[in-house]
């Protein structure tokens, strides 16, 4: 046996934010009289502070799709290439070292991947206001998205949970490189009880795995992939694949020499796998706002309000200069609204709803439902008027940790981020009263700026794979029913999107939802539009979504551990260790 190497390159553009933790510095929110502050967490950084995508990241979710494709129904060829022993040759032998059994690093080394390479294409931009001095990406400058945590009891912000993700935009070209190392040289032998080197057929099967992967976008990178994140898609070149294969044989001088000349390109002797297509059940929301969506972006904000600051000083100066009075007043008494979130796309900048923004009132919705239940069927309910906002998710029904997931799993669904080009915009103004003089208070002018935007569809994915492995049939298809139960109030216009709620903002008009991919949870694929009537077009359609859970349901064994009283979807909402009744 000789000894082989390969180098694969794969080119993907993003299709969603991405991010991948690795620089995190920790706020001090304990201190009294200082305001609500947050640092960004940043991607890893090279020598040259220039952000990058760690081997080991990517390393991971490339392993993580691989054992998931191999867990389900796989092509029996690849199976049998790809056979637990061949996976320990191929990505590292996982056991104790001993002097009997010596351990075997994996043949593949996956390299770090720029996010910024200089002179590539799609060259990073801002987000908004956000970022700004690397809008060429040579300064290794990302953009950053702001979030937050609603106190499930107050409906207000939790406290401490301001955070900001510094991420690639959509639409960005990655080069992922991958090399290993086959064989052993000749006249090498393997020493007794260690785990024989991975075989030229081995490394170009998982070669072939990972492009069909690629192709059947089954791999992400990075965190809060709940929101969509992550997402990539391969990046074909004109009469070209989206990859680059190069082997070298390694077994005299003249291999060498070949080898460092750039090897042999075999990118024509190998086949992606067909792995199908997203294995995922996809709902699509067709709905308008009649009162417009706001999910503000402070930084906007404050780098008007910063803008004008400095505008007023400079008139400051010149009025100084000529020899009058400068002007008065606080820069605050001009206030600056509140603006819609932005991002940049590959098609300029865009409004963006967040994904995470409707996942976090879908949750919240689905926590409303299922302890509404749990309380009416006398179970206990836990008082969260002093849980933090943390403990709260954690305390959440099983069958909403099932869905939107915890500290401990991931969820099930996703949701994407839903996009709409800058229009028309009006501007809302709000001001405080004088409670003494009832006049208007000094100061205390704001309000936003409301876009009237046609926004994208909202796309919500439901992976059965996520699901916990306790989780059979009947509990993720309760679980679905606890999710069309949100999807109903959503058209029935009783679920807000976004902030202002309380004030008249965020109203939700659907017109239509389609499912499909739902014989992956045993139910039928949906495709509703709303009825066309002169009133109630909303309720209409909410009806025709719980006359389809009702089938649903219908089909549904009792959880076994739910107590005699209990039946279908909603025995699913305690832990099945503990009863649900009292």
């Amino acid at each position: 046996m000789s000894v082989t190497r390969y180098e694969l390159t794969i080119r993907v553009r993003t299709a969603s934010p991405l991010h991948s933790g690795g620089i995190d510095e920790v706020v001090n929110r304990t201190e009294e009289g200082r305001d609500r502050q947050t640092v960004v967490r940043r991607f890893a950084r090279d020598g040259r502070d220039r952000p990058i995508l760690t081997g080991r990241s990517v390393k991971g979710a490339l392993r993580a799709a691989c054992r998931h494709y191999l867990s389900g129904q796989p092509d029996a060829g690849v199976a049998t290439v790809l056979n637990p022993a061949a996976l320990r040759r191929l990505w590292g032998d996982e056991g104790k070292k001993s002097a009997s059994a010596p351990l075997r690093a994996a043949c593949l080394t996956v390299h770090t991947v720029e996010l910024c390479p200089a002179g590539a294409d799609g060259a990073v931009g801002t987000d908004g206001a956000a970022g700004a001095a690397g809008a060429n990406g040579a300064a290794g400058e990302l953009p950053s998205r702001m979030g937050n945590a609603i106190d499930r009891y107050w409906g207000s912000v939790a406290d401490g949970a301001l955070f900001e993700h510094e991420y690639l935009p959509a639409g960005r070209p990655l080069e992922i490189v991958i090399t290993a190392q086959a064989g052993l040289p000749d006249g090498v032998d393997v020493p007794a009880g260690a785990v024989e080197p991975a075989t030229p057929e081995q490394v170009e099967t998982l070669f072939e795995l990972f492009l069909g992967l690629f192709r059947s976008e089954r791999i992400a990178f990075g965190g809060r992939q709940g929101a969509g994140w992550g997402r990539v898609r391969p990046d074909a070149r004109p009469d070209a694949d989206f990859w680059t294969l190069t082997r070298a044989p390694l077994g005299s001088c003249d291999d060498l020499v070949s080898w460092l000349s750039g090897g042999q390109d075999t990118a024509g002797t190998i086949t992606p796998v067909d792995c199908g297509g997203p294995d995922r059940m996809r709902i699509t929301v067709e709905w308008n706002s009649p009162t417009g969506i706001l999910v503000a972006d402070p930084r906007i904000s404050e780098a008007e309000l910063e803008r004008k600051r400095q505008e007023k000083e400079k008139r400051e100066r010149a009025a100084q200069e000529a020899g009058r009075s400068g002007e008065q007043g606080d820069v605050r008494d001009d206030y600056v609204p509140a603006r819609q979130m932005r991002t940049d796309t590959a098609q300029g900048e865009r409004l963006v709803l967040p994904g995470s923004s409707v996942r976090g009132a879908l949750r919240s919705r689905a926590s409303r439902i299922a302890r509404t239940i749990l309380a009416a069927r006398r179970a206990p309910v836990e008082d969260w008027s002093d849980t933090d906002v943390h403990a709260q998710l954690a305390g959440d029904p099983v069958l909403v940790r099932d869905l939107f997931g915890s500290t401990e799993q991931h969820g099930a669904l996703t949701v994407l981020d839903t996009l709409a080009v800058p229009g028309s915009s009006r501007l809302i103004p709000h001001n405080a009263g004088d409670r003494w003089t009832g006049g208007v208070a000094g100061g205390a002018l704001y309000g936003e700026e409301v876009h009237d935007a046609q926004w994208g569809d909202l796309t919500l994915e439901l992976n059965p794979g996520s699901f916990s492995p306790r989780a059979d049939v009947n509990r993720r298809r309760a679980a679905w029913c606890l999710l069309g139960l949100v999807l109903a109030e959503l058209a029935a216009g009783a679920l807000p999107l976004g902030s202002r709620g309380t004030r008249g903002l965020g109203q939700v008009e659907v017109t239509g939802i389609r499912v499909e991919g739902g014989p992956s949870l045993g139910v039928e694929d949906w495709e509703l539009p709303a009825p066309s009537q002169d009133g109630g077009a909303g309720a209409g359609l909410a009806g025709q979504i719980l006359d389809r859970l009702r089938r649903v349901n219908k089909g549904i064994a009792a959880s076994p551990g739910a107590g005699d009283n209990w039946t279908g979807w909603s025995s699913y909402l305690c832990d099945p260790e503990e009863a649900c009744d009292e």
